[in-house]
This record gives C-alpha cells, structure tokens and sequence, in this order.
C-alpha cells in the first residue's frame, strides 16, 4: 500500500510540475534554448526533468514518514482525484496559452 500511494502522490506532484514547465517552456523563448541547451532538444530536457522529478519525489515520500503523512499520502481517494483535477487546469492552461498566442498574432 505504501509503494502505491507513494507513487500515485508522485505522479501528481510530476504532472503538475512539468505541466507548469511545458506551459513556461511554451510562453519563454530562452527558457526553451536552455532546455534545448541541456540535450540538444527541448522535449528531451523536459522528458529527463520528468522522469527525475518523479524518482525524486517518489523517493522523498518512500523515505520520509512525517512528508508522506503532512502530503495525506495514503488518502486513496485524494490522490487520483487530484492527479486527474491537475491534469485538467493544465490542459486548460496550455489551450489558454495557445489561443492567446494565436489570437496575438
């Protein structure tokens, strides 16, 4: 139970994270250069940040009793509820960003 809910925590705080990344990386010319910069490709960069992100706080919330009990890491019915809620504002937030950038042009 644990590894699981620990994982679920995981992959909400990544997606949201990487979501606000995507929608920066989408509005900030030089941040997609240094992401660029890294790899050689931005989409490369976002992809290794992810998969770091994920290792890390996975492990973070593996190691830690007190941060996976102040983040309600076993609360089964908050996590996936959450990783679903964040999934959509960010697909919001990037069709926002797209209109925008379309209705400025």
């Amino acid at each position: 139970m644990k590894e699981s809910a620990t994982f679920i925590t995981s992959a909400s705080i990544t997606v949201f994270l990487i979501g606000c990344t995507i929608i920066i990386h989408d509005l900030s010319a030089g941040f997609r250069q240094s992401l660029a910069e890294l790899t050689g490709h931005h989409w490369i960069s976002v992809s290794i940040i992810t998969i770091i992100l994920f290792m890390l706080s996975s492990g973070l919330l593996l190691g830690s009793k007190s941060v996976r009990k102040s983040l309600k890491a076993y609360d089964v019915g908050l996590w996936p509820n959450a990783l679903t809620a964040v999934t959509l504002i960010l697909i919001i937030g990037i069709l926002a960003e797209i209109i925008a950038r379309f209705l400025m042009e």
